[in-house]
């Protein structure tokens, strides 16, 4: 029995990752840098994957703020042209010289009274406008409640900011060879309890001259640790048990190599449990490296984390066992 079967005979149940196992000409990366997955969903709705009140907890505050505020706008716009279209006479305090001017008094009402502000400089005085008021303010009403829910949701979603190395390195442990990527946690909060899962998929032929796509999870020298203050050099030991062992650079580029990381932990600060995502492909590889340190202590004996130097490395030389 070859060793890469070997490894996957040893692979526990469950620990399939879900991902097609298929090899595809010119397939992408499957997790994205920022963690999301880097596929299209075809779901033969009309507005396909998409949801609102999921949009915009996850879109970006830019995003955000500009639907929020356009929103409003396009409301108010849509109730002002009403409101001219009805008669400006129904308005008492809304009369003006010009059409345009009357519109404007339209606006101004109908921002008032879509926000249930009323500060009485205009007012309805006609059954029409009444109603179409009346309207405006219950629309404003579950408008301002549904945003203050979106944004209470954006604020008190649990959120992990963590750092990975740009790049995965082959460097020196002890006498062989470790497959190794940095995390730092970019945040003041507590992170606490860090649990590391990595798994890695390749190509190969499966003795029929067609390839597919193996997957397995790869076992770290340490898998779990109780703090995260600083940061974290995950290493995976390139031994015998290891797919990755005595493989050539040349090979292992050859196997198409995607590196999988999922992390998980506490943060103290929300009390939840929170996760991370990311992945590494072969032009992410550095072959024989070392990474440095990006904390130090300072004149006052208290440890400085840069983060900005979190993936810095130096060259090195590998054993020649392991790298030919």
């Amino acid at each position: 029995m070859s060793k890469i079967r070997r490894v996957i005979d040893r692979m526990k149940a469950g620990e399939d990752l879900g991902i097609d196992r298929t090899a595809q000409k010119g397939r992408q990366r499957t997790i994205n840098a920022d963690g999301s997955y880097n596929m299209e969903r075809k779901t033969g709705r009309l507005l396909g994957n998409f949801y609102l009140y999921h949009w915009l907890i996850t879109a970006s505050w830019s995003h955000y703020w500009l639907v929020v505020f356009g929103f409003y706008g396009i409301m108010n716009v849509i109730f002002a042209s009403i409101y001219y279209f009805i008669g400006v006479d129904q308005l008492s305090g809304a009369e003006g010289s010009t059409p345009a001017i009357q519109l404007m008094h339209c606006f101004f009402f109908s921002a008032e009274s879509f926000t249930t502000v009323g500060y009485g400089g205009i007012f309805p005085v006609g059954r029409m406008a009444n109603l179409v008021a009346t309207l405006e303010a219950f629309t404003g009403l579950m408008t301002f409640a549904l945003a203050t829910g979106t944004l209470y949701g954006r604020f008190s979603k649990p959120v992990s900011r963590i750092k990975y190395s740009k790049n995965a390195i082959f460097a020196p442990y002890k006498d062989i060879t470790g497959l190794q990527f940095m995390v730092a946690n970019e945040t003041s909060s507590s992170l606490m309890e860090m649990e590391a899962r990595v798994s890695i998929s390749w190509m190969e032929d499966d003795g029929t001259g067609n390839m597919i796509r193996r997957f397995a999870q790869v076992p770290l020298e340490i898998d779990k640790i109780a703090l995260f203050p600083t940061s974290w050099i995950l290493n995976h030991p390139i031994d015998e048990e290891s797919v990755l062992y005595g493989r050539s650079v040349e090979e292992i580029k050859r196997m198409d190599l995607e590196i999988y990381v999922l992390l998980k932990g506490f943060d103290d600060v929300f009390s939840q449990t929170i996760y991370n995502r990311h992945s590494y492909l072969v032009e992410d590889f550095i072959y024989g490296a070392k990474f440095r340190k990006p904390w130090l202590i300072n004149d006052q004996g208290r440890i400085v984390m840069d983060l900005t130097k979190v993936g810095d490395y130096d060259l090195v030389k590998l054993p020649v066992m392991e790298m030919v």
